[in-house]
């Protein structure tokens, strides 16, 4: 393919615990599969004969904050990526980089990483002339993206040019990317409607291609236990065609009844793996331990129901398919409750924010 350009989104580059240890240089596990990533985007950027790297928001993970022992690998990955590779590197303002709500420079931890030659950081809404690049960052209300959408448009006309020739880049929701999500965000259609040539979005861990040339570009890698099913990875992006490559680093999957031993073996070995038992006794518990630790994963959560070691049980072989958290609340609110959407999208926010701290 010709290429224009690579794309990443959503790296939430973060000291992440779970299954994670600390090398001899201190570095966090689980935050060098995610830089390892953004470099090989980078590489085969490069490859590819592309000469910009894009990122669509939330470099970064904790809101307000970046460790040193985050931010010192990222400031090195970058350096070598704009030295070693001659990349411009482009990142855009994702609510995570934020401390408030909107975008500002002021308050967008990115701007650390714009003492880097090559690195241009969009807390405001930027067009780029070089590859015909409108960005717009986070802003919390959809009414406020659409303005600036709008705004970034009339400059194009100013320019005597027309959107068809450029593309959008912005960090917003968009409606569909994420099954079991309320409709809260943009409408793939009314993104396509800007008449943009196309449209990248970051934000939703979960790569999607819609009608009209619009994308949700996805995370770089699984995060969470959010993420199972989700495609992570990057973009390449050429004059006739937009390329997924998928993310090598570990994922985040459920143990399924349907799979033989040998599909079990490959699905999970290199992988965090999550079974449920149901009502388990603790010996059948440590059997499954011991059985995803000979399939090679990189670590496992088995949810059961306890049983004394006295109960006489069916030993289980295969994972419950009882109800996810999520549908059970959704399922409840339903059934229960007059508020609908709304409060299941509140529950959801909430499991959201429990899910990113991290424990």
């Amino acid at each position: 393919m010709s290429l224009t350009y690579g794309i990443c989104s959503d790296a939430h580059l973060h000291n992440w615990s779970a299954f994670s240890r600390v090398d001899e240089k201190g570095l966090n596990s689980r935050l060098g599969h995610i830089l390892d990533q953004i470099q090989r985007a980078a590489e085969d950027t490069c490859k590819a004969g592309g000469r910009t790297l894009y990122i669509t928001g939330d470099l970064f993970h904790v809101r307000g904050s970046v460790s040193p022992t985050v931010l010192n690998p990222t400031i090195d990955l970058f350096t070598r990526l704009t030295t070693s590779l001659g990349l411009k590197v482009r990142v855009l303002a994702g609510n995570h980089d934020l401390e408030s709500r909107d975008s500002s420079a002021l308050g967008n931890a990115c701007e650390s990483l714009r003492t880097i030659s090559g690195i241009e950081v969009i807390s405001t809404p930027a067009l780029f002339e070089d590859e015909k690049v409108v960005m717009v960052p986070w802003y919390d209300r959809l009414d406020d993206v659409r303005h600036h959408i709008d705004t970034c448009l009339a400059d194009v006309s100013r320019r005597g040019e027309i959107p068809d020739t450029w593309t959008l880049m912005l960090h917003a929701p968009v409606n569909g990317v994420l099954a079991g999500l309320p409709d809260n965000g943009f409408s793939a259609a009314e993104l396509a409607r800007y008449g943009f040539k196309r449209v990248f979005v970051g934000h939703y861990h979960n790569h999607k291609r819609f009608e009209g040339e619009v994308y949700s570009v996805g995370a770089t890698t699984h995060q969470t236990w959010n993420d199972v099913g989700s495609r992570a990875g990057y973009l390449l992006v050429g004059e006739a065609e937009v390329d997924f490559r998928n993310s090598s680093a570990p994922r985040f999957i459920d143990l399924d009844n349907h799979w033989n031993e040998a599909e079990a073996r490959t699905q999970c070995a290199g992988n965090y793996v999550r079974a449920r038992l149901g009502e388990a006794t603790e010996d059948d518990i440590s059997q499954l331990r011991n059985q995803l630790k000979d399939w090679g994963v990189l670590g496992s959560l088995v949810q059961a129901i306890p049983l004394p070691r006295s109960a006489t049980t069916q030993r289980r072989s295969h994972v419950s398919n009882a109800p996810t958290l999520r549908e059970s609340i959704r399922g409840w609110v339903q059934e229960n409750s007059t508020f609908g959407d709304p409060l299941i999208t509140l529950c959801n926010d909430i499991l959201n924010e429990a899910e990113a701290i991290d424990p």
